[in-house]
């Protein structure tokens, strides 16, 4: 199942991109936010999840890429859309 492109925001210095944001609010009902930071000292990006269950993580993952990261970022987007599609399938049904 394909789901739109995530629409980031990023921030970007000397060429790096050093934050990048994207967030998502539907109905008021399910909110989920996604922060990627890069981290100099490591070179690497940390990736935030914000929502709710399995979407909040508590601790950042790292990514070497701000590409990879984003494409954790969607995958999880995804995963969380398709189960409530699911959901909502399923309350149509019955």
């Amino acid at each position: 199942m394909q789901f739109k492109d995530l629409e980031w925001k990023d921030v970007i210095s000397d060429g790096t991109v050093v934050c990048s944001h994207y967030e998502i609010n539907l109905c008021g009902w399910i909110r989920i936010e996604f922060r990627i930071n890069h981290e100099p000292e490591e070179n690497k990006y940390l990736l935030y999840s914000f929502g709710k269950g399995s979407i909040r993580r508590l601790d950042p993952e790292k990514y070497g890429s701000i590409e990879s990261a984003k494409n954790v970022a969607y995958r999880i987007y995804s995963n969380e859309m398709a189960r409530i599609k699911k959901a909502v399938d399923y309350l149509v049904a019955t």
